[in-house]
């Protein structure tokens, strides 16, 4: 293969979060960047109606599935993660609130920097980027969330979420504004509709997704995006080639069923923005593989989290309330020092989640009194399982509880085989650590219970927590770690890779503890930090 394309100054490998605020900056800077995308590019009408048009809203490309989420299995988590052209800002629940202290004080990478100073006025960019505003109004679903943390002493830390959706300036919902976000540069809006659709693709032109604002941006300033282009290599090249290219970056159609048509890109420079699972899966490829960066740390997999999460929930015996109106995380609450909770919904007739859903166990009890404990919740309680597995209306009578705590647990990463991946070759977890990372968090039970008990329905577990005892996290955090030297991290401190100059890590895999809340804000942070390093072209 030989490449048939300009050399790029950077090509940017991923369009979430990190990848678009990448794109946005460098190409104001005046450099050339091509950002590939593995998802496909989605406008709004061409978002599933509900989550049961799965062709739409799941990534299995064996059934021909190419939508906005994808779900992976390490031996001992089950990851929720992104895929499309804006990556995870498609199918996210929109909150963008800022940590807690104890993030900046993470031993991971405190002696480094003041971060709390340092990523001070990128927080500030970052909101205003991406729209930040409280939630003006909330649904059934977030006035339980409330009395729950009243019965639990803890009433006064209940709030709205802060979200990146546009509500407009006293307009009517659906209302078509001009731009209202950057002096006319960008689209033209409308006002949230309070549907409950956010995590299915917004489509009604109200989520501030990153094609409407860093991407689109970017685009504007002349960055190219191919989407459905997986990446397959990255391979240095000889010093002082003509063009400048330091890199050559392998790619092919994701979305092909056959003829996959390789291509090869030259770049100048690489900032890798995959997400945690595309970043870490790519990286151990290209280093035990085909063995195109030999010299990657020994860091690399390291402090890997899960934003020490639990996804539990309510389903509603009665049809009094429809638990699906709002946007899909309104509120949040405070359940103790280390945790916080927030309830999330699904938008009306989304009910495909539901097969996520399994009887409330405490994942700690071994295998056979879990399995004991289920097969008597359904044979006692028929009923009460065809509501929750079988009978319609699912998303307006459940509630999924957020669980999240910054307690610091982690595991380790690495490259390998076993049952979970089809002993294809993956990632896995290291032995010895699979178990780091606790399923059970038993305030979330008790929130759960509470909250079934306020709508008067059925408390549920996670199908991952209930049968495998392992936990679930749409927040997979870590593996590339910041330091001083590659014995410390695989990142410097401008998110440069130890011994590859000019390819950067921007996005999840930075993260150095648990921010104990929705981490997308913090990631749009870190990646504005990583650009104000680079300077101007020239």
């Amino acid at each position: 293969m030989t490449a048939n394309h300009p050399t790029h100054d950077f090509v940017i490998i991923g369009s979430g979060f990190g990848g678009s605020v990448s794109a946005h900056r460098l190409t104001e800077k005046g450099y050339s960047a091509l950002v590939l995308e593995k998802g496909k590019r989605y406008r709004d009408a061409d978002f599933a109606k509900s989550n049961w048009a799965y062709w739409k809203f799941l990534w299995l490309p064996a059934l021909r599935a190419h939508g906005i989420l994808q779900l992976s299995l390490l031996d001992g988590m089950l990851i929720f993660h992104g895929s499309g052209v804006g990556g995870g800002s498609l199918g996210y629940a929109n909150v963008l609130m800022e940590p807690s202290d104890e993030l900046f004080e993470a031993p991971g990478w405190k002696d480094l920097a003041d971060w709390k100073t340092v990523l001070r006025p990128h927080y500030d960019t970052a909101r205003r980027m991406l729209g930040v505003a409280p939630t003006p109004r909330f649904g059934p679903a977030d006035e339980a969330a409330r009395r729950i943390a009243e019965r639990l002493g803890v009433g006064k830390t209940f709030a709205p979420t802060e979200v990146g959706i546009f509500f407009g300036a006293g307009q009517e919902p659906g209302t078509k504004v001009a731009d209202p976000f950057f002096g006319g540069a960008g689209p033209e809006r409308e006002t949230c509709i309070f549907c409950g659709g956010c995590m299915v693709g917004c489509r009604h032109n109200a989520k501030n997704t990153l094609p409407k604002n860093y991407l689109y941006l970017a685009e504007q300033n002349g960055a190219e995006v191919w989407a459905e282009t997986e990446v397959t290599d990255i391979r240095p090249l000889p010093e002082g080639q003509p063009d400048g290219a330091r890199y050559e970056v392998h790619t092919r159609r994701s979305t092909a069923a056959l003829f996959k048509r390789p291509r090869v890109v030259r770049a100048r420079n690489i900032v890798l923005s995959a997400g945690v699972m595309g970043t870490l899966n790519l990286l151990f490829r290209c280093r035990e593989q085909t063995g195109s960066l030999p010299r990657l740390s020994a860091a690399l997999g390291n402090r890997v989290r899960t934003n020490s999460e639990a996804l539990l929930g309510a389903v509603a015996r009665g049809g009094d309330a429809d638990y699906s109106q709002g946007v899909a995380i309104g509120s949040v609450f405070q359940a103790d020092a280390v945790t916080r909770i927030e309830p999330v919904r699904y938008p009306a007739g989304s009910g495909l989640m539901r097969f996520m859903a399994w009887p409330l166990i405490d994942s700690t009890r071994p295998f056979f009194v879990r399995a004991a404990n289920i097969l008597w919740s359904l044979v006692t309680r028929p009923l009460d399982a065809l509501r929750v597995l079988v009978l319609p209306g699912w998303a307006e009578r459940a509630t999924i509880l957020l669980v999240m705590q910054t307690e610091d647990t982690q595991t380790r990463v690495r490259a390998g085989r076993n049952a979970w991946t089809l002993f294809r070759r993956g990632l896995v977890t290291e032995k010895g650590s699979r178990h780091a990372i606790p399923a059970h968090i038993p305030i979330g039970h008790t929130a759960t219970e509470l909250m079934a008990e306020e709508m008067g329905g059925i408390p549920a577990g996670s199908v991952a927590e209930s049968v495998f005892g392992m936990p679930s996290t749409a927040h997979i955090l870590g593996g590339c770690p910041i330091g001083r030297s590659a014995e410390e991290g695989v990142v410097d401190l401008n998110c440069e890779v130890f011994n590859y100059p000019g390819l950067y890590v921007v996005d999840g895999s930075i993260m150095p503890a648990n921010p104990g809340i929705n981490p997308s804000l913090t990631i749009t942070a870190l990646a504005e930090y990583a650009m104000s390093r680079i300077p101007a072209k020239g």
